[in-house]
């Protein structure tokens, strides 16, 4: 039974030490991105596979597109009441 006791410690202890957290991951992330300038696949697939930092692009935008569908689609259903069948 200590085994709850021993994670919730390490979780409070993470959560007052977030923003380390978040200054290394972002620093982890920077170096990947530093380390495509210089390490290329030989052989991409398409075109942009071989561009320098092209999965990082993509990555952000397909992240931006999936918070735009999320709050102007899928949360105005998810937030109406339930016996809401839609009509006025």
């Amino acid at each position: 039974m200590r085994e709850p006791q021993l994670l919730g410690s390490w979780l409070e202890a993470a959560r007052a030490r977030a923003d380390a957290w978040k200054k290394a991951l972002f620093t982890v992330l920077g170096v990947l991105v530093a380390l495509n300038l210089f390490i290329t696949p030989h052989h991409p697939h398409f075109t942009g596979e071989g561009l320098p930092g092209f999965w990082a692009v993509f990555s952000l935008g397909a992240a931006i597109a999936m918070v735009y569908v999320l709050k102007k689609i899928v949360y105005p259903v998810l937030a109406r009441p339930e016996d809401d069948n839609g009509r006025p």
